[in-house]
């Protein structure tokens, strides 16, 4: 077996396998054996019949197609070792050939990626500040959440919860039937177009009372039993109740924090609001670095078959979700009003440009010498298991999968990459490998070309070391398919 190969454009390789003329004839020969085993030929007993007369009868195209079959792997595999290329994605059978057998096959090989002169680069920025204001908003959101709410003997006023029975109908058609709910009255949004007013109609009904009134649903409303009609609600009020805040002092600090005293979950919250800060200034950093980055590079290039692969493995979760509500990818496109082929184009947009992010990433990981250790992939994947809310089960069914500790590998070193491109553009980044060299750590390899996933540690409490996003990150790769393996298996 000859294997010779060559080198195409777009990260491909064109491998050539060519066979000697007698090792043609013998697969030939195994083939037709293979062929005689499985079928009654009449005169002969079953596997005897001879080569000449399996061609006659199946034809020298089916004993061909037996012998790649049954040889396929193998011959693939041995011709990669030879050659020494690892495949990056789905090889491609190009051409067969026969007399000689001759097996071209397209392999995807290694992304190629060149950078420009990235640690030149610096950009400007605001120093991190958190007034005495900001705390004490903090501080008043955390008095919200920690609040009582107090029977009354009144008309329900704006702040107040109410509790009430609920009937609602569109014409003669019941939506809810006497459904028990607690209700805060708030100011109402004018500028919220995508929700009606059901503070007007409440305001001043005290317990005991009832009211029947209507209610009409703007036309983006996102139930579509209700959007654009206009419902008729009826109620039975049977308690209000104003919410009772706790005075800010030493003992509502011990109540929400385990500090002593006010000025020091004062403190607390100040620190953890610059780190808050500084993390988003950071992450704004680090991804206009990556848009110039992409913008000087000398050479982003990957295989075709990954682009095509990502696109596909997009449908493929846009289809397991639609499944889950009970709606097909054709009705789907039919609601957006595309073609199949103009929705493939929509998502290519979105996977080239990770593809673009993710391999630079990866490739400043790899330059500056940043790893990820296993007890960072296992805290990842418990903050993960918390975040989404799949607990103990999803926490193991990580643990048991590879593929689901290397996606979160992925979403570390890519962190990491952001972080240490932000502190290039504020011109405060360590040399390159300075990170590996005060820590040796057991390092799992990151999965090429993908994008950088949201920190989990934005979630956490206020009182903890961490402060909260104003706004929930949304899931990455690594928690969407974490959960989506922990619905299946249960």
């Amino acid at each position: 077996m000859k294997v010779t190969a060559e080198e195409l454009e777009g990260c491909e390789t064109l491998l050539t396998i060519e066979f000697d003329p007698n090792k043609e004839q013998d697969l030939l020969k195994k083939a037709a054996k293979r062929i005689a085993r499985e079928v009654n030929i009449p005169g002969f007993r079953r596997g005897k019949a001879p080569f000449n007369t399996i061609v006659r009868r199946f034809g020298i195209e089916a004993v061909q197609q037996e012998a790649l079959e049954n040889m396929g792997d193998k011959v693939i595999k041995d011709a990669l070792n030879e050659a020494d290329i690892e495949p990056f994605a789905q090889i491609e059978l190009e051409e067969v050939n026969w007399e000689p057998l001759v097996i071209k096959l397209k392999v995807p090989t290694e992304p190629k990626v060149e950078l420009g002169d990235y640690r030149d680069i610096r950009l400007d920025f605001e120093p991190v500040e958190v007034t005495d204001e900001n705390v004490e908003e903090t501080l008043t959101s955390l008095q919200e959440q920690n609040a009582t709410w107090s029977p009354v003997e009144r008309p329900a006023e704006l702040g107040d919860l109410i509790s009430m029975t609920v009937t609602e109908q569109d014409g003669d058609e019941v939506l809810v039937d006497n459904e028990s709910v607690e209700f805060e009255i708030t100011e109402p949004d004018e500028e919220d177009t995508k929700r009606p007013d059901l503070t007007t109609p409440l305001l001043g009904l005290s317990a005991g009372e009832s009211k029947t009134f209507t209610v009409t649903y703007p036309e983006e409303f996102d139930n579509e039993a209700y959007a654009g009609k206009e419902i008729t609600v009826s109620v039975d009020v049977s308690g209000v109740k104003v919410k009772e805040l706790d005075p800010l002092d030493d003992e509502f600090a011990q109540q929400v924090s385990d500090f002593e005293t006010l000025e020091e979950l004062k403190e607390n919250i100040r620190a953890n609001l610059l780190k808050q800060r500084g993390r988003e200034r950071d992450n704004e950093l680090g991804t206009k670095m990556v848009d110039k980055i992409i913008e000087d590079a000398t050479l982003i290039e990957w295989p075709q078959a990954v682009e095509e692969e990502e696109i596909d493995e997009e449908i493929e979760r846009t289809q397991r979700r639609l499944k889950d509500v009970g709606f097909t990818l054709d009705g789907y496109l039919q609601m957006q009003q595309k073609t199949e082929e103009e929705w493939r184009a929509e998502l290519r947009k979105g996977v080239v440009d990770r593809l673009k992010r993710g391999l630079v990433l990866s490739e400043v990981a790899r330059l500056e010498g940043l790893e990820v250790s296993h007890s960072e992939i296992l805290e990842q994947a418990k903050l993960i298991a918390d975040y989404s809310g799949g607990g103990e089960q999803l926490w193991r069914n990580i643990l048991s999968s590879q593929a689901q500790q290397t996606l979160i590998a992925t979403d570390v070193i890519s962190n990491k990459a952001v972080e240490r491109l932000a502190a290039i553009a504020r011109g405060e980044a360590p040399e390159p490998g300075a990170a590996a060299e005060e820590e040796e750590a057991e390092t799992v390899e990151p999965e090429a070309a993908k994008e950088p996933a949201p920190t989990d540690a934005d979630a956490q409490d206020v009182t903890s070391d961490e402060t909260p996003d104003e706004t929930s990150p949304e899931p990455s790769e690594a928690e969407e398919e974490a959960r989506e393996e922990a619905e299946e298996k249960a």
